[in-house]
């Protein structure tokens, strides 16, 4: 009897954590010994496959607001790892993820050697990149329901954020998820067309398109915000790019003034950084001010939403 009960009470707590972690790794990183990094496997989209991910946190921390990270085309979630111990020193519950097809998710080939798929333009370039956004922001909204199981988190508080690829990413969410409340965006795109064909809208862009399959279409159509962008209020965006970038900064100056009649009612939710003399890179000036919005936003007045 006494073993049937022992048996039943692990068999319960397995049950608890299968929906959140697959395997664990903890440990406290070697630069803060109050901030933890725990290492996961979390259900995703796909339940067969898992999202290899990194917690940071302040040990012995409650209910802190979360932020999910996502990094760029042909990174994964072992970049950053000082940006990320900041946030967390800073009271926030990190996680940073391998997007789909990337990290340890990465298939063999899928990058090929001597090929800049960034440049994007072909039909196989576009497919890997806007298939990687398009998966990881479904992986996201499975990941906050996975969290739900941690009793040292408060998902009325969530924020995402990514560089690059990760931050058209969030810009998926920004329309899509409702339970996210704070955006932040570092040299990405907002004009998904505009940034797979290096063209402005216009009839040369429109001879592009049709020239790639069906299926990348289907894709880029699918997760574009550009016309979706009224479903983005009242969360509180925020976006910063470099002027000198291949991304187009006029498209993403125009995305945020088209944007303002929405935040009439929040002023102080919208906010773009435009640094003149930098391309496609983060500048320490873009995550300073991305770390005071999360902040703001998360903490000192936080939006909350519903759970």
């Amino acid at each position: 009897m006494r073993r049937t009960l022992i048996l039943g009470i692990v068999t319960l707590v397995l049950e608890t954590w299968v929906g959140i972690a697959c395997s664990q790794e903890k440990k406290q990183t070697p630069h803060d010994s109050q901030i933890e990094r725990e290492k996961l496997y979390l259900t995703g989209w796909d339940p067969d496959e898992p999202v290899p991910a990194y917690l940071y946190y302040k040990k012995g921390n409650k209910s802190m607001p979360v932020v999910i990270f996502v990094h760029g085309l042909g990174g994964s979630k072992d970049q950053y790892p000082q940006r990320m111990r900041e946030w967390a020193d800073k009271g926030l519950f990190v996680v940073t993820i391998d997007a789909h097809l990337h990290g340890e998710r990465k298939v063999p080939g899928i990058f090929p050697q001597g090929k800049n798929l960034g440049g994007l333009g072909t039909d196989y370039s576009i497919w890997v990149h806007q298939s990687a956004i398009a998966h990881t922001a479904r992986d996201i909204s499975k990941i906050i329901d996975a969290l739900s199981a941690r009793s040292d988190v408060d998902l009325t508080r969530i924020g995402v954020a990514g560089v690059s690829m990760g931050s058209s990413t969030c810009l998926v969410l920004a329309w899509k998820e409702p339970r996210i409340s704070v955006v932040v965006g570092l040299i990405g795109a907002v004009d998904f067309w505009y940034d797979v064909t290096k063209t402005p809208p216009g009839k040369d862009q429109d001879v592009k398109r049709a020239e790639l399959s069906l299926r990348v279409r289907q894709l880029v159509n699918s997760i574009d915000p550009l016309d979706r962008k009224s479903a983005i209020a009242p969360k509180a965006l925020f976006l910063a790019n470099g002027a000198r970038d291949a991304i187009d900064i006029e498209s993403i100056k125009k995305f945020v003034k088209d944007l303002r009649p929405s935040y009439e009612a929040y002023p102080d939710r919208l906010l773009l950084l435009e640094e003149p003399k930098t391309g496609h890179a983060v500048t320490d000036r873009m995550w300073s001010d991305a770390t005071l919005w999360l902040l703001r936003h998360l903490v000192e007045k936080p939006i909350r939403t519903l759970r």
